[in-house]
């Protein structure tokens, strides 16, 4: 779908001249007529098209974990910042803007799913799929909505410009969800895969992933490992060999992505290297902490003089840290060093500018050096919103839950982490459930990391907390006493209960006299 696809943002202008107003059906700039569109079966796939646009861009998929217990928010005068200090209010921009973006998506899927079987002549399958299609983005939507938000308006049909809704309840709006995955399921309403052109489109696949994320959010522990089990019974997923692979282009449409935003050279870009060292242009927009470092294994024994020697290679394939390639320079490798030291040139020194790591590590995923440094800021890898490694861990976590603790659970498990390029030791049976527990949540940590997944999880597990105090960095050797010390820089953040949900955005309040804010805010 990445040369395909082409996001629409619906900009058709008229310009009547003339004294016979009453005479014309008149259309306010940037309107499309019913009566105009929704006439060939094209408008049906324009129509589609431009719903997924509003997908989770690098906001939701790779800054969002920067305001989790993984990372951290570099520049302090952006509102991402106070979101991760959990000083953020219901002004906040980025609330603001995801909560906007999600019910665009809501309102172009409505449009579709309203207006498509006015197109008379037009293939009956084609507009069984768009509508499952429009159906399966609206209920991505409205799942990151009540995962965020907990209630709010429940839209299933376009508004006129004055109406107003209250909220619904967020359990109503589950079970809303459901039953439209459901259908769209049962009734083969989108197909197992598509062409070459059309890669990107929902599938079957996706809505069962959907089903299964969205239960496991809300603790319907038995539908979502059947649908996590439907999904692996598909047969047609597999874990990529290489998982640093999986966010670079040359993983890119790999058969363990279910879902992903898809991006393109000359088209829809993100700054690949935001998120990267600054001497290969990056800013450090967010960056992996301590919390996240600790929850990788070592494979054997930890080196006192190398706490990166036998780490689970997973933490390499994520981040930049001390010692790791940065990049080739006339054949030579460039290392990353960032260490404090008094001896220590390298432009990517700890804190020393803006744009470097404030505590010693970068982000590494979704940035290919080779293939983006001539055009950092053009970056169209595909960004991953569902994909294999998930649906596995999520498969063994509803079983757990469930204490219906059998192979399939440890199998599941241990297919994650016996990926050949990770090959980290296999769980050994015989755990309990609480074991199980903190095993399948470390695990969902260090393979899911900087994916947009980790503050759902903590929001759904009850452990916010965990991102409060604190933020610490890498250890190092300081030079004045000769120990090792961990690197800070005395930022602590806090964590309340109200932060559990997102404030209602106070232009929402403002605008819908039926809108209510959420308890604390």
């Amino acid at each position: 779908m990445k040369s395909k696809i082409v996001y629409i943002f619906f900009m058709f202008c008229t310009a009547f001249l003339g004294g016979c107003e009453k005479s014309l059906d008149l259309l306010p700039p940037g309107a499309i007529s019913e009566k105009i569109f929704w006439k060939q079966e094209k408008d049906a796939i324009l129509g589609v098209n431009a719903i997924y646009n509003e997908l989770d861009d690098v906001n939701m998929v790779i800054n969002l974990d920067g305001v989790s217990d993984l990372g951290y928010v570099r520049h302090s005068w952006t509102d991402l910042y106070k979101l991760g200090m959990g000083i953020h209010d219901p002004l906040n921009a980025e609330i603001s803007d995801t909560w906007s973006g999600y019910f665009r998506g809501i309102r172009k899927a409505n449009d579709v799913i309203n207006n498509v079987d006015k197109i008379s002549d037009a293939d009956p399958e084609l507009i069984k799929r768009v509508k499952g299609e429009a159906r399966f983005l609206r209920a991505y939507f409205y799942t990151n909505l009540t995962s965020l938000w907990g209630d709010v308006p429940l839209l299933v049909k376009p508004l006129e410009i004055t109406e107003q809704v209250a909220k619904e309840k967020k359990s109503v709006i589950v079970d809303f969800i459901n039953a439209e995955l459901d259908e769209i399921i049962s009734t083969d309403a989108l197909p197992l895969a598509y062409g070459s052109t059309d890669i990107g489109r929902a599938t079957k696949g996706a809505a069962l992933a959907l089903k299964a994320r969205v239960c496991l959010r809300n603790g319907l522990w038995s539908q979502a490992s059947a649908a996590a089990k439907a999904v692996i019974d598909l047969g047609i997923y597999s874990l990529h060999p290489n998982y640093g692979e999986l966010f670079m282009y040359a993983g890119e449409n790999s058969n363990e992505i279910i879902m992903s935003k898809q991006f393109a050279k000359g088209g829809l870009t993100h700054t690949a290297f935001d998120w990267g060292p600054y001497s290969i242009g990056g800013s450090s927009v967010v960056e992996p902490i301590r919390n996240l470092f600790e929850k990788y294994e070592y494979k054997g024994f930890k080196d006192a003089q190398d706490p990166y020697k036998n780490l689970d290679p997973r933490w390499g394939f994520t981040c930049y840290y001390p010692g790791s390639i940065i990049r080739t320079e006339n054949g030579a490798p460039v290392m990353y060093n960032s260490y404090p030291s008094g001896s220590n040139t390298s432009i990517d020194k700890v804190n020393t500018q803006d744009n470097t790591s404030s505590h010693g590590w970068n982000l590494r995923k979704y940035i290919d050096y080779d293939n983006d440094k001539n055009n950092p800021d053009e970056g169209a890898i595909d960004l991953i919103l569902i994909r294999y490694a998930d649906v596995l861990l999520m498969y063994a976590e509803a079983k757990i839950e469930q204490n219906e603790i059998d192979q399939s659970v440890y199998n599941a498990i241990n297919a994650v982490r016996g990926r050949p390029s990770v090959s980290m030791p296999p769980i050994t049976s015989g755990k309990s459930q609480a074991e199980l527990r903190e095993l399948v949540r470390n695990e969902r940590a260090v393979e899911l990391a900087f994916e947009g997944l980790r503050l759902y999880d903590l929001y759904r597990w009850k452990t916010g907390e965990k991102k409060a105090g604190l933020v610490q960095g890498f250890e190092y050797r300081d030079e004045a006493s000769g120990a090792n010390k961990i690197w800070s820089i005395g930022i602590n953040r806090r964590f309340q209960e109200r932060d559990y949900l997102w404030p209602i955005p106070q232009r929402e309040i403002d605008l819908n006299k039926k809108m209510t804010q959420n308890t604390g805010w």
